[in-house]
């Protein structure tokens, strides 16, 4: 049971980063104006075209090969990505300010999906599956 909850978990992610990382290929500006970002230059575009784009698009089809032969290290990469993007979006917090509802509710999402990705891991180790 666990394994197949995670197997859905992993399609769950693997949908939302192609989806982010088709969109930043295509229009990085687009994915990037709801926090209040603009890309004023070509060097800010290929950035978010690397990082949101390809980055998220591969972060997708490594959680889709995931599914089908390794659980664990796209759930380690899950843990590392959204544990990365919660410390930075609290430092922001403590240093910036609270951001606008766009960016709170990604907080929030990468928040839960980091204690699911921990989850998910403890009970794959707990229930003797090769994780």
């Amino acid at each position: 049971m666990t394994k197949r909850i995670t197997q859905v978990f992993l399609g769950l992610m693997a949908l939302a980063f192609c989806k982010v990382g088709i969109e930043a290929l295509i229009d990085p500006q687009a994915v990037v104006a709801q926090a209040g970002i603009m890309l004023d230059n070509p060097s800010a575009a290929s950035s978010m075209r690397a990082v949101d784009g390809g980055m998220h698009l591969m972060f997708g089809l490594y959680c889709i090969f995931g599914i089908f032969k390794d659980l664990k290290g796209p759930l380690q990469l899950l843990i590392l990505y959204t544990s990365g993007f919660v410390l930075g979006r609290a430092t922001g917090i403590f240093a910036d300010g609270v951001p606008n509802s766009f960016v709170t509710t990604w907080l929030i999402t990468e928040s839960v999906c980091f204690l699911i990705s921990i989850t998910l891991t403890a009970l794959l180790r707990r229930s003797g599956r090769q994780v």
